[in-house]
């Protein structure tokens, strides 16, 4: 069985890293509509309506960092479409890639922590599967 140690995968948007990652997800849905009726002999019934993906990434905060939470709060308050990738990015790998919104930047400063962040993006439009090919 293949296995994918989780530090191997990657969030980027625009072609850069985020940094200080220390979580990350790729979050597909899909509606489910009701398709109920009398002659359903008492089972709900549903078809597959529209599908949704948001990605979620999270780690520690370092305001001096190259590319990181400063970028994608610029971003978000600008409303900026952006490119973004999660996947693994050694040759022959597989990723997904679309277009999406980052939808929420967080800050947090526990007490007794280091200060860390979350990002998550809401994709718009179809994503697509990819291998990264060689150099």
């Amino acid at each position: 069985m293949a296995e994918v140690d989780g530090k191997l995968m990657v969030l980027q948007f625009d072609n850069v890293a985020i940094v200080g990652r220390t979580t990350g997800s790729m979050n597909s849905t899909a509606d489910m509509l009701d398709a109920t009726t009398a002659d359903s002999a008492g089972w709900k019934e549903f078809v597959a309506g529209e599908k949704n993906l948001t990605l979620s990434v999270g780690g520690l905060y370092d305001p001096d960092a190259a590319e990181g939470v400063s970028e994608a709060l610029a971003n978000l308050w600008q409303g900026n479409t952006l490119t973004w990738k999660f996947g693994q990015t050694g040759t022959g790998q597989t990723y997904w890639t679309g277009t999406g919104l980052l939808s929420s930047v967080s800050i947090q400063g526990d007490k007794n922590t280091l200060t860390s962040y979350s990002i998550e993006i809401q994709n718009t439009g179809t994503p697509e599967e990819l291998t990264v090919s060689g150099s």
